[in-house]
């Protein structure tokens, strides 16, 4: 018996195409050695997200010691700039109708389709998996981190 018995005998059972099962298996596992990253605007505007929230969440404990995590990641989800930037960061690409392109939209379906509970989920896995962006906050305490953001920080330590 290979390891791959238990998918067949799976995928025997169910309605999915071959093709269709491929295409998403190639998107989800990449060749071995193949670890390049297409920076897509998808990509790039959801690792923005991820940088904005890990600050937020940074700065809001460098504040208020006090205050346990899931308060403060409680009170960013009550925010109106959470909100606006759930918006910038989770857009919706739709067809143009005159122009015939693509084009992304931001609107509130998307943040109010999820619940407060959703939203608190997902900005505390977002805060506990991305270790190398508190990394970095700590390194450029607690400013935005990045190649300029650590310019300015070095130009204003010095001055």
């Amino acid at each position: 018996m290979s390891k791959w018995d238990k998918l067949i005998k799976y995928l025997n059972t169910t309605a999915a195409k071959p093709d269709a099962v491929l295409a998403s298996i190639k998107a989800v596992f990449k060749p071995r050695g193949s670890s390049t990253i297409k920076y897509t605007d998808t990509y790039i505007t959801r690792k923005t997200y991820a940088y904005i929230v890990c600050h937020a969440i940074y700065n809001a404990k460098n504040d208020n010691k006090k205050k346990s995590l899931e308060q403060i990641i409680r009170d960013l989800i009550s925010s109106q700039s959470f909100k606006i930037n759930y918006q910038m960061t989770h857009l919706i690409k739709k067809r143009n109708p005159k122009t015939k392109k693509m084009e992304y939209y931001g609107d509130d379906k998307g943040f109010n389709k999820k619940t407060n509970e959703q939203h608190y989920n997902a900005v505390k896995k977002l805060w506990n998996t991305n270790k190398k962006i508190r990394k970095e906050l700590d390194s450029t305490k607690g400013a935005m981190p990045g190649v300029s953001m650590g310019t300015l920080m070095h130009h204003l330590e010095t001055n």
